[in-house]
């Protein structure tokens, strides 16, 4: 994105930011971190909230549709 719209990131860390913020759908909200730091939590949080909700949850039903699909 930084290579696409260059007037619209400061910084690669911008666009990654933005990437990350908006491919795990979180968006930005009325309260968003500022600094670098914060932003770095944000993500790994937004990764580990796909991976602890959203990984299992897709496992789970794909085990009930087996269970239903074999009765």
């Amino acid at each position: 994105m930084l290579q696409v719209e260059p007037g619209s990131f400061d910084t690669f860390f911008d666009a990654l930011y933005w990437s990350v913020v908006t491919l795990t759908t979180v968006g930005y909200g009325d309260i968003y971190p500022t600094s670098d730091v914060g932003r770095v939590v944000g993500m790994i949080s937004s990764f580990m909230g796909i991976a602890i909700v959203a990984l299992p949850t897709g496992i789970i039903t794909a085990g009930y549709m087996n269970a239903l699909n074999d009765k």
